[in-house]
């Protein structure tokens, strides 16, 4: 007796070819480590992104790493292993004469020979971009491609909608697996997100987006220096994870091009926009007078504060971070400065207690009140 069919297929169950691969098959790959494109950042086949708010220069700096895969050279120190030294870029948001502008002014550092630059392929006529990348691939195999930008490129009616952001990826996994190459894709972060951490939940739109992707790097910009990004790998499926907890610092040249200057920052030392928090401040090794300060000026006499009300406080008039600030409240606690009022155990509530501290000189306090407007 024949079986009942759990699922109707579109064409005869004969014709249908399963693909499926074995274990062994697998073993017998001997397969080391993951295949990148550039060594321990951007993997040789599957999507990922470079997601970033406005003018934090994401277009250049994906532009520098097709000229890297064509040229055959390091990427901000990440070696390159292109096999094709080719690349094709999709724009939506420049035209070729922007586009012609902005390569020759990059290349005054890169320095590409004509052949090479030959093997960057761009289109700019977006309509039906699936089937034209399909038609080159099949020509010319890449070893990259850029999507600039998915949100113009995205085909569903509602990118806040899972299932459609899926739908539209899967296409693109699917290209990747089949030519054996890196897909990146350039996209936003919403603006409310410059003030919180680095995250891969930062980009605007549906999760469903960063789950699709196996990496997602946050390019910010640094508060100080306007030369300066901080490049943040915020999903990494097998990255370490020390390189998920930390910045790489690269500077832009003259010529819109970046180098990596060495420098790591970790997320937790980065405020709003890339701005550098003290981490390493130690409230045992300040200043009496500058205690006196903190607690006189930001907490009111009389009034509980909880203890994430607390952190914030600190958070903001030392320029440190959430950790360091949970510090200085366990200090001030151990100091008697501020007093637990509380009577729930697991809802802490504190107080200032500044009689136990002796107040300073009053030209100390001033000072460090000085010194205090002058950091901020």
């Amino acid at each position: 007796m024949e079986k009942e069919k759990i699922y109707d297929f579109s064409k005869p169950i004969e014709e249908v070819k399963t693909n499926f691969i074995s274990g062994l098959d697998l073993l017998n790959m001997k397969i080391d480590s993951i295949p990148y494109l550039f060594d321990g950042i951007i993997p040789q086949v599957g999507a990922w992104a470079l997601v970033g708010a406005s003018d934090t220069a994401k277009s250049m700096l994906l532009r520098q790493l097709v000229m890297c895969v064509v040229g055959n050279i390091p990427f901000l120190d990440w070696k390159c292993n292109a096999i094709h030294k080719n690349a094709i870029v999709v724009c939506s948001e420049d035209d070729e004469f922007a586009i012609s502008y902005l390569l020759r002014k990059q290349n005054k550092t890169i320095g590409l020979s004509n052949d090479q630059a030959q093997n960057i392929r761009f289109l700019f006529d977006t309509e039906d971009f699936i089937q034209k990348l399909e038609i080159e691939l099949s020509t010319q195999p890449a070893d990259l491609i850029i999507l600039d930008a998915f949100g113009d490129l995205f085909d569903g009616k509602d990118m806040n909608q899972n299932n459609q952001v899926r739908a539209f990826l899967n296409k693109f996994t699917l290209i990747a697996n089949k030519y054996k190459c890196s897909i990146g894709f350039l996209h936003h972060t919403g603006k409310r997100t410059e003030e919180l951490a680095p995250s891969k939940n930062n980009a605007i739109g549906s999760q469903g987006f960063e789950a699709k992707m196996r990496l997602v790097i946050e390019l910010r910009l640094d508060k100080n220096e306007s030369d300066l990004r901080h490049l943040c790998v915020v999903k990494g499926n097998y990255l370490p994870q020390d390189q998920k907890t930390s910045s790489t610092v690269i500077r832009m040249d003259e010529n819109l091009t970046f180098t990596n200057t060495g420098e790591r920052v970790e997320y937790d030392a980065m405020g709003a926009s890339g701005e550098r928090i003290n981490t390493k401040i130690e409230p045992s090794k300040l200043e009496i007078a500058a205690h006196y300060v903190c607690i006189r000026t930001i907490l009111l006499i009389g009034k509980n504060y909880s203890q994430n009300e607390l952190v914030k406080k600190f958070m903001h008039h030392w320029n440190i971070s959430d950790k360091v600030a949970r510090r200085f409240v366990d200090y001030y606690n151990t100091q008697n400065w501020i007093v637990d009022v509380s009577t729930n155990p697991d809802r802490r509530k504190y107080r200032e207690n500044l009689t136990v501290l002796e107040a300073p000189e009053p030209e100390k306090v001033v000072e460090e009140t000085l010194n205090i407007f002058d950091n901020e």
